[in-house]
Formats: C-alpha cells, sequence, structure tokens
C-alpha cells in the first residue's frame, strides 16, 4: 500500500514555498515539480488523503533552491517545518501547548503522525525529560526525501510554543546525499 499524507500538511509545505521564497525563486521551484504532481496540488482537501508522492516533490523543489548546499537546505527544511507547525496550530492547540509538558507533548507525537501520516512511525524515549532532553525515532519512512529535516522544525515549535528556551533540535539519518533514509533518530534538548 502507498504510504499517504493527509492535504493540509502537503498544502502548507505548498504555502512555504509559494510564500517564503522572491517570485522568481518560487516559480522556479514550482516549475521544478512534475506536471502530474504540479496537477493534482491545485485542489488539496486538508481532511483528505493524498499520496505521499506529492509532498516529496514539494520539498523535493524546497530543497533544491541550495542545490549542493547541505547547510542551506536543512535551514529552508527546518523553517518549512516550523512553517507547517506554526499554520496547522490553530487557537485551542495553541492554548493546549501552553500547557502540555515535554513528556505528555512526546507521548503524543506517535498519534499525530499516525493521524496525518500513512506509513512510518515515531518511537518515543522519555526517560530524560526531568532533565530536560527528549530521544525520539522516526521509523519506517525510507523514500520520504527530506522529512527527517521537517521533523527539526515542527519538534522545535512544539516545545518552544511550550514556553521552553534554547530549544535544541539535532538529527541523525539525514544528509543530502541520503535524504530519505528508513530511520531518523532526533535528540532534543532545552532548558
Amino acid at each position: 500500500m502507498e504510504p499517504m499524507i493527509r492535504g493540509y500538511s502537503v498544502k502548507q509545505q505548498l504555502t512555504f514555498l509559494e510564500t517564503q521564497y522572491e517570485p522568481d525563486v518560487s516559480n522556479r521551484l514550482l516549475d521544478s515539480i512534475p506536471a502530474d504532481v504540479r496537477e493534482g496540488l491545485r485542489d488539496l482537501k486538508a481532511a483528505e488523503w493524498y499520496p505521499r508522492a506529492y509532498s516529496i516533490a514539494v520539498l523535493r523543489a524546497i530543497a533544491s533552491n541550495h542545490g549542493s548546499d547541505e547547510k542551506g537546505v536543512y535551514s529552508d527544511l527546518a523553517r518549512c517545518g516550523t512553517f507547517i507547525a506554526t499554520e496547522a496550530t490553530n487557537t485551542f492547540l495553541k492554548l493546549l501547548m501552553k500547557i502540555l509538558t515535554p513528556t505528555l507533548f512526546a507521548k503524543k507525537i506517535p498519534e499525530f503522525w499516525k493521524r496525518d501520516q500513512s506509513g512510518g512511525h515515531f518511537e518515543v524515549d522519555t526517560s530524560g525529560a526531568k532533565d530536560g532532553t527528549l530521544k525520539l525515532e522516526l521509523c519506517d519512512v525510507e523514500g520520504f526525501d527530506h522529512i527527517g529535516v521537517i521533523g527539526i522544525g515542527w519538534l522545535s515549535y512544539g516545545l518552544t510554543a511550550m514556553g521552553k528556551s534554547n530549544v535544541v533540535v539535532s538529527q541523525t539519518g539525514w544528509a543530502l546525499a541520503t535524504p530519505a533514509p528508513k530511520n531518523i533518530r532526533y535528540n532534543v534538548s532545552w532548558t
């Protein structure tokens, strides 16, 4: 079965591509998306399921902006993850984030993933939460280009929305040469 993703996530990725670059850059990146996918992106419905290939095409387009500059690609993709989280967080969820603890947030991440993605899953280790650390692993996502860095922005946003300071999220698994590893490990810290 083909992995799927909710329309709102792809829509936010596309909105990032369309609004966070100069128009000529945005148009060039949009033109790099295969025509059949571009056609499918026109009428995305937020709650509907779409092939993960839609997301992969948009994320590849964003990544292509910096060519072989891994730091530039990483920066844009992390910003995209933050953008998705910011835009997806409605007023109620913003209030909820302020009362969640990092442990509760981390324990909900597998559910958030399952709600919006088919294929892959998160494993969470909250044993260091009292000391300001979490360990997470996004598993079985081989072929999902650049999702590893999107997760950086999303996780950072979540902890910052809880009022945590000095949030640092690092990952192992993703690199520009290996954009779609099977598993991605995250180490998260804050004060």
